[in-house]
């Protein structure tokens, strides 16, 4: 009867000590499985809009229609994204007059054919991104608004971030070049509307292109 007792606390005891060192892992491990998802959630966002690009560009250059200009909100509050199409004759016809000649993207935006298109992109509630705008015309890309961003040669398109680390204050948000904050990348839109990401890696404070 003691030597059962004895097994008994031997056995509770040993239940114990698992439970600790399981609360131990836990603690530890907790923050790293939270920035795991975060960054796969803002990179899962990040890849939609590059597939959204990419759709808009085959639809255009296939000459579904001469150009498609897209706008890029960076939250629900700014109000919806938008996207316009120019048609072949409106294009034909600003060419002839000479409005295209810099490859500008063209305003107004009455200029453009469809300028109610349903198929927008918007980002989840988790991420925010800068605003920006795209023009793409048969040959890949006009023109849109780039900047300088350190660490990445050339100039980029959009920097997108988790919104668990922006805002709300304009001094708070999280682009370009502020504070050095994880779970944020760049798209990066080339000649030809070529795209190419960068993540940013705050141990190394560099900005990493994927693959």
């Amino acid at each position: 009867m003691l030597q059962t007792l004895k097994n008994k606390a031997f056995t509770i005891i040993e239940l114990l000590i698992v439970i600790v060192i399981i609360i131990i892992i836990a603690v530890i491990a907790y923050p790293q499985i939270s920035n795991y998802l975060t960054d796969r959630e803002v990179k899962k966002e990040v890849y939609a809009l590059v597939d959204y690009i990419k759709k808009k560009k085959a639809e255009t250059v296939s000459g579904q229609y001469a150009m498609t200009r897209i706008w890029i909100s960076d939250k629900p509050a700014s109000g919806k994204s938008k996207d316009w199409q120019m048609s072949n004759e409106e294009w034909n016809r600003q060419m002839a007059n000479g409005k295209l000649s810099k490859r500008m993207c063209p305003n107004p935006k009455s200029q453009y054919t469809n300028r109610n298109s349903s198929d927008t992109f918007e980002w989840s509630s988790k991420v925010t991104s800068s605003r920006k705008h795209l023009c793409i015309d048969r040959d890949g890309i006009i023109s849109t608004d780039m900047e300088d961003q350190n660490g990445i040669a050339g100039k980029v398109w959009m920097i997108v971030c988790s919104a668990s680390n922006t805002g709300p204050g304009y001094s708070k948000l999280c682009y370009w070049n502020r504070d050095k904050l994880p779970h944020r990348y760049i798209i990066k839109v080339n000649p030809g509307t070529k795209l190419q990401v960068y993540k940013y890696n705050l141990g190394s404070d560099k900005w990493i292109l994927q693959k």
